[in-house]
């Protein structure tokens, strides 16, 4: 059982050993205690420290003095910040990551830690531990500690029975838990296929969390956008960073879900995407016209497939490939318009890709507007624009960070796009930044008549683009090299920046990407807020989407950063179409949840067409055919519970759309059939994140975080508090053995019972053929279940079946065993759960909002509704209710609850006598149906407005 443990921070040492460490024995110690000072009006203080001594001179000289900043902020949030003193150093900017600040009032009594002075003359050290029971938070002791202009070195003791989740963005082969082997993880964003293992990507996310063998869990934001190396082994996790600050957020749970929840009250919370975004997704890099698109959405239709939204990559752009302007030959605007037209009146949407990328180009509006506007980013004279390659050739890149004039150019390129064909979602990507060049600066080689050729040739009217692809992805500009004397080029640390397979890890940070030499607007250096590019590229579209189309934008970004959640959604990158990616994907979506952005997914069946390091240009390279098409089939099943959920290929790359195949289209049938039923639960598990913080697809150890066998359950994640995915992901596999932590577990399927007695799981043996995946609500939720449509439009406002999953222990018997009930964190169910500590108890909620997608959701356009059972231990008796918070919009109105399952009532009930009340009225015998042999109570033929309060009770 975890307990609500109290925090003591110590930041100073006596003269006696501690920990086994001599006080006389500081080599690891750079720095000595000179003085604290509280500071006025609060709880915190700050410490000047002196530098005692200098290791790894060949990085610089280390700071003289730094000051150590310790405030409380919350009962459970400590920030400390470490920064020279007396000097302006790069930070994270508030526009980017707002700092929520200390809670007004918090008072000493309040802190479940404690904080004490630093001793004087003493060696620094930065030691955080439980009071509770003395187990390591945060512990510098025994360790380096250094801080120079370009390198930080910041080591913590681990525990060797612990475990790490967090840190990114990389594709880790082992699945979720962080390598302990010392494997140096780089955080840079990259332009890069997720398909290469520990190679830095997309992202950068300086926060992991740390679950003990008890299930204690805590976490660790280094809030820090540099590039950095970390690495952990059996007993430390050590970051080294080439600038910045040392500024630490310490979050200490207990438990891992209310850590995710107390890192997002720092970096915000997620923002909530529209109800359509949940439907299915398409999409390929190489629908050469509009045609191709329009056939591929009828093919779908044919099919009897689900298909809420078609994208666009590149293909649809202008001549060398110009954001947001159509192709006069293969998608002229007026069709287009038609075409989008059509899908909005079938409740189905259009998303186009927007890369970061602007093509210098004369004739191109959003090159000019922008040059008069003066928003692009500068070299590193501050004079000119910094100009590199991508796929338009040469091309300019917004400063979305800082320039003052880059959100009006922005809101016109954008609204300009919406009145030529109404885009309902825009997807953000090549914004690490990426650059095709390395260099300071670039400029086409005139002197050279094949570059030329290549950065001059133009699309063909039939968008084959093969002859051009890699020509294109290969820098063919004149670049301006910097010294190797320039220490923004070359850093004296260099980071495990990945350049390629079989290639070594200490790329130049200007590889496929903005040179670290540029600058923004503000005078900042790319060298610090590269990591940034995507998330301030994100803030920026989503602040001008609300104001082009009044509505909650949809958003997809590549690369992020801390904070980036509460614009857009995520997906994992270029992944390859094999069965390491398929696996791969689990931690990515669950580790992108962590981060903030619960709205993610993969590319199902991949994006690059290859076996694990293949060459996707070679078809030797690829999975036979009849392998592909098994490895669709399991993909279609496990990508219909990604939030996400969208079917993407690369130019080169086989079709794989789900109607292919025929049994890939029975497959996905059945599989989004259900995915279909629990929208609006998933729905509301989002706003359920967008409101409160957390996650939405998550682990299941944290269902049971004590249970360490339940940490190795990789291949399985939940999905919000009820919904467990077991998916295959191995070829010619038909039986799996998931795992399954204690209490009640309930097929989506049939509703048969898998019962874990004890305080820890097990792993439980069940057929799955080809086409069919293992689904389980979990004990103690109730799930809203709606009717399968064909589009989300038509499943938003269909009858709702309320699944009550009861448990299998009581409330007590739950706690004591230490299993998180579903529901915890929220306030209704915990307080009904010690109401009722003897009793069976499930809960649920239900968010539905109307069809505008209002910007921010208030009770005024909502209904939010919580829903309670409480049943006697036997179950042959309980009661159902509900509490509506909201009842607003449309779909107060038209929401009605139409039936109540109860899955796990007594066997030993009597059918016969079986008595069900709704609301005080009996309800007839003809709409109450139990199964004794299963367990399962069905009241149906109820017409309940799900605005109004509901009271059900069942009795025997």
């Amino acid at each position: 059982m975890i307990k609500q443990p109290r925090i003591i921070l110590l930041l100073a040492f006596c003269a006696t050993a501690v920990a086994g460490i001599a006080a006389d024995a500081v080599e690891w110690s750079s720095y000595t205690v000179d003085h604290s000072q509280s500071i006025a009006g609060g709880l915190a203080y700050t410490t000047q420290v002196s530098l005692s001594s200098d290791a790894l001179q060949e990085y610089g000289p280390s700071f003289q003095q730094l000051s150590v900043q310790v405030t409380p902020e919350t009962a459970q949030r400590l920030h400390v910040r470490v920064a020279p003193v007396g000097q302006q150093r790069w930070e994270v900017p508030e526009s980017i990551v707002p700092r929520p600040g200390a809670e007004a009032s918090l008072s000493s009594e309040q802190l479940s830690y404690d904080v004490l002075d630093l001793a004087e003359g003493h060696p620094f050290a930065l030691h955080v531990i439980r009071k509770a029971d003395g187990a390591n938070i945060f512990d510098t002791r025994g360790h380096r500690f250094l801080f120079k202009d370009q390198y930080i070195e910041l080591t913590t003791a681990l525990p060797a029975d612990a475990d790490v989740y967090g840190l990114g963005e990389f594709t880790n082969p082992k699945g979720l838990m962080l390598p302990r082997d010392g494997t140096k993880l780089a955080l840079w964003a990259r332009d890069i296929s997720c398909a290469n293992e520990y190679a830095n990507l997309y992202g950068s996310h300086p926060f992991y969390i740390q679950t003990n063998v008890d299930g204690s869990s805590h976490g660790v934001l280094l809030l820090n956008s540099n590039g950095m190396d970390v690495s952990a082994n059996a007993t430390a996790l050590t970051f080294k960073v080439i600038g910045g600050l040392v500024d630490l957020y310490f979050f200490t749970g207990p438990t891992p879900e209310e850590v995710v929840r107390q890192y997002h009250a720092v970096i915000g919370r997620p923002a909530l995407p529209p109800y359509w975004s949940l439907g299915l997704h398409q999409s390929k890099w190489g629908y050469s016209n509009l045609e191709y698109m329009q056939e591929v959405v009828a093919n779908y239709s044919a099919a009897g497939l689900p298909l809420e939204i078609i994208w666009s990559d590149i293909d649809y752009m202008h001549n060398r490939f110009r954001n947001a302007e159509f192709d006069p030959h293969r998608y002229p605007v007026h069709a287009m318009s038609s075409f989008v037209e059509g899908l909005n009146s079938k409740g189905q949407h259009w998303v186009p890709i927007l890369d970061a990328g602007v093509a210098v180009s004369n004739g191109y509006s959003a090159y000019e507007e922008g040059g008069k506007d003066n928003i692009w980013i500068r070299d590193h004279s501050g004079e000119e624009t910094f100009v590199g390659q991508v796929w338009p050739g040469p091309a300019v890149f917004p400063d979305y960070m800082s320039a003052p004039g880059v959100a009006p150019w922005l809101q016109k390129k954008i609204q300009r796009f919406h009145a030529q064909v109404p885009w309902s979602g825009l997807w953000l990507d090549m914004n690490e930044a990426s650059n095709f060049c390395s260099g300071m600066n670039c400029k086409p080689d005139v002197a050279v008549a094949s570059n030329m050729h290549w950065l001059d040739m133009q699309v063909p009217k039939d968008g084959n683009i093969s002859v051009l692809y890699k020509m294109l992805s290969t820098c063919v500009m004149k670049c301006e090299q910097p010294e190797p004397s320039n220490s923004l080029a070359f850093p004296p640390y260099a980071i495990q920046n990945y350049k390629g397979p079989g290639q070594p890890r200490e790329a130049p940070l200007s590889s496929n990407a903005i040179s670290p030499t540029a600058m923004h607007a503000d005078g900042s250096l790319e060298y610090d807020a590269h990591n940034l590019y995507g998330a301030a590229m994100a803030k920026s579209h989503y602040e001008a989407a609300v104001e082009v189309t009044r509505k909650r934008p949809f958003l997809v970004s590549r690369s992020t950063f801390p904070g980036a959640g509460r614009y857009t959604a995520h997906w994992t990158g270029d992944n390859a179409g094999n069965w390491e990616n398929l696996f791969y994907s689990i931690a990515g979506v669950i580790n992108s949840n962590i981060w903030g952005m619960p709205m993610v997914g993969a590319d199902i069946c991949g994006f690059i067409d290859a076996t694990q390091d293949g060459d996707p240009w070679l078809n030797d390279n690829r999975l036979p055919d009849a392998e592909y098409e098994e490895l669709c089939n399991r993909w279609a099943q496990a990508g219909a519970f990604y939030t996400f959920s969208r079917n993407h290929m690369g130019y080169p790359a086989r079709h794989h759309e789900f109607y292919r195949w025929p049994s890939v289209a029975a497959a996905a049938g059945k599989a989004y059939g259900l995915r279909y039923q629990l929208l609006t639960y998933i729905y509301s598990s989002l706003f359920l994140a967008h409101s409160s913080g957390g996650t939405v697809l998550r682990p299941l150890f944290f269902t049971s975080p004590g249970d360490t066998a339940a940490r190795h359950a990789q291949q399985q994640w939940m999905v919000g508090d009820g919904v467990l995915v077991s998916p295959v992901v191995t070829p010619g596999t038909v039986s799996i053995s998931p795992y399954f932590t204690p209490g009640a577990w309930y097929s989506t399927w049939d509703y048969s019972r898998i019962h874990i007695e004890g305080d820890v799981g097990q792993a439980v043996q069940l057929d799955v053929p080809l086409g069919d995946i293992a689904v389980h609500y979990r004990g103690g939720t109730i799930v809203p279940l709606q009717q399968y449509a064909a589009v989300t439009r038509d499943v938003r406002v269909s009858p709702v079946t309320l699944v009550v999953a009861l448990p299998s222990g009581t409330a007590a018997e739950d706690a004591a065993a230490g299993v998180v009930p579903p529901y915890a964190a929220e306030e209704f169910c915990r307080s009904s759960r010690q109401e009722n500590a003897d009793r069976l108890v499930a809960c649920g909620v239900l968010f539905m909002d109307g069809e505008e997608d209002a910007p921010v959701v208030t009770s005024d356009n909502s209904l939010q509704a919580q829903f309670v059972t409480v049943a006697a231990s036997d179950a042959r008796s309980g009661s159902v209710t509900s509490r509506v918070l909201a009842a607003g919009g449309d779909a107060a109105a038209k929401l009605q609850i139409a039936a109540v399952h109860v899955l796990g009532v007594s066997s030993s009930s009597d059918a016969a006598h079986l008595a069900v009340r709704v609301n005080g009225v009996e309800v007839s015998a003809s709409d109450v149906e139990f199964d004794g042999a299963t367990g399962v109570l069905k009241v149906s033929g109820l017409q309940l407005a799900a605005g109004q309060s509901l009271e059900l009770h069942w009795s025997t």
